[in-house]
């Protein structure tokens, strides 16, 4: 990431706090960033040179006003002025390390082998928060390739506990000579 991605983002974070917007700015941003992830010809309006600065607040306004709070669609309209809007992805991240930091949470990824249900769910933040001592952001996904067990993706690390896994380590430590 950019100094200049962190920068802006850290602007608008203070900004954000002043006005107690913080949770509703994080929501828009976590749905603009899929949209920049999800969308090539949003990636493309982002990074193309080619339009100008009126065009860009045109497509902007249609696209977010009303939908996303005041002060994210203002700052939008600002990167654009300043020809940064294509480092908006950078200071969505950025924005939400300092989100993260600031209220005490960390972002989970869990993989499970078959669908799990609330309770469970619950009971699995509940045990990840109490190892880790920050409340957790999980998103979850089932990989059936896994045939039992988790995976949880936490702080740039991979915590497998997956059959997957273990019958593969089983399987190298049983096929290598003695």
């Amino acid at each position: 990431m950019s100094q200049t991605a962190d920068r802006y983002a850290k602007a608008l974070f203070e900004l954000s706090k002043e006005q107690d917007n913080l949770a509703p700015l994080q929501g828009a941003m976590t749905d603009i960033r899929k949209l920049i992830v999800d969308l090539e010809g949003f990636r493309y309006f982002l990074n193309n040179p080619l339009l100008a600065f009126e065009e860009r607040c045109v497509v902007l306004r249609s696209l977010f006003e009303g939908k996303i709070p005041d002060l994210f669609l203002k700052f939008l309209l600002f990167i654009t002025y300043k020809n940064r809007l294509n480092i908006l992805k950078d200071i969505i991240e950025s924005f939400d390390k300092l989100y993260l930091i600031s209220t005490n949470q960390y972002r989970a990824y869990v993989t499970t082998a078959l669908p799990i249900d609330e309770t469970d769910k619950a009971l699995f933040n509940e045990r990840l928060r109490d190892k880790f001592q920050h409340g957790m952001l999980t998103k979850w996904k089932t990989d059936a390739s896994l045939i039992g067990g988790f995976r949880i993706f936490l702080k740039d690390k991979m915590y497998d506990y997956s059959f997957k896994s273990q019958l593969n380590h089983f399987f190298q430590q049983s096929t290598q000579p003695a």
